[in-house]
C-alpha cells in the first residue's frame, strides 16, 4: 500500500494513527500541496488535490480518511477493531466521528480563520455560531468521558483516530481545560504510542506553517 499524506494534516494523521494501530505495512509518500508542480502531479492520483490518499495493493484509490480507515479495519483484522461489527456500536462510532468533523473541526476552522482577521473584525455571527456548536459537542464528549476511557467506551476506535489530531490542534485556538474529562482524555491519547508517533512526526511541519501566518500561533498553546 502507498499512503500519500502531509505530516501536519489532521486528516492524514487520522489515517496514520489507524495504520500504526493495525501495524500495517505501507509506503509513506509525503505530498507538498503548496508546490504547484507537485500538486499538479498529485492531482492525477487524487483529482480533488487533498490528502490523504491510499493506493491499495490492488491499485484501488481511496480518498476520504474515514473511508480509508474503514478499508484498513476490514482488511487488517488484528485488534483494535476501529469500527465495531455490532450494529448499535457501529452506528454510534459513525455518529461520534461525524460530530468531531461537523461540529468540532468546523468550529476549529472557524476560530482559525477568525484569528487571522484584524482584531476589530473578529467575532462575527458565523464564528459565534460555529463556536457554540463546537462547545455543545465538546460538552457532550466531556459527559461521555466521565465513565469511559475512549469515546466509544473501553475500545479505541475510529472516533478516537479522528478526535486526536482535531483536539490537539484546537488547543491553539480554544482552551478546553474546563472540560476536565476531555482534558484527561487528550492526555491518554497523547500517551498512546500510535498517537504520540503521529504528533511527533507532524510537529515540525505544523510549526513552520504557523510561524508564517499573519498572526502567528503556537502549537499546543491555548489562547
Amino acid at each position: 500500500m502507498k499512503l500519500y499524506y502531509a505530516p501536519a494534516s489532521s486528516y492524514s494523521q487520522r489515517v496514520l494513527i489507524a495504520l500504526y494501530e493495525k501495524n500495517a505495512n505501507f509506503i509513506p509518500l509525503e505530498v507538498n500541496l503548496f508546490d504547484p508542480k507537485e500538486r499538479e502531479q498529485y492531482m492525477h492520483i487524487n483529482p480533488f488535490g487533498k490528502v490523504p490518499t491510499l493506493v491499495t495493493d490492488e491499485n484501488q484509490v481511496l480518498f476520504e480518511a474515514c473511508i480509508i480507515i474503514e478499508y484498513l479495519d476490514k482488511n487488517f483484522a488484528n485488534k483494535p477493531v476501529l469500527i465495531p461489527v455490532e450494529a448499535d456500536l457501529s452506528l454510534e462510532v459513525r455518529l461520534l466521528e461525524r460530530m468531531v468533523d461537523i461540529y468540532v473541526n468546523t468550529g476549529r476552522e472557524a476560530l482559525f480563520a477568525d484569528s487571522q482577521r484584524l482584531e476589530s473584525e473578529r467575532g462575527g455571527k458565523e464564528v459565534v455560531k460555529a463556536k457554540r456548536l463546537m462547545e455543545t459537542a465538546l460538552t457532550l464528549f466531556d459527559e461521555r468521558l466521565k465513565t469511559r476511557t475512549w469515546l466509544l467506551g473501553e475500545q479505541f476506535s475510529l472516533v478516537d483516530c479522528a478526535a486526536a489530531p482535531t483536539l490537539n490542534y484546537l488547543r491553539m485556538l480554544y482552551d478546553y481545560n474546563h472540560f476536565s474529562h476531555l482534558t484527561n482524555y487528550i492526555q491518554r491519547l497523547e500517551s498512546r504510542p500510535s498517537v504520540a508517533k503521529v504528533f511527533n512526526s507532524g510537529r515540525d511541519q505544523m510549526t513552520r506553517m504557523l510561524s508564517v501566518l499573519k498572526y502567528p500561533l503556537e502549537l499546543g498553546v491555548t489562547s
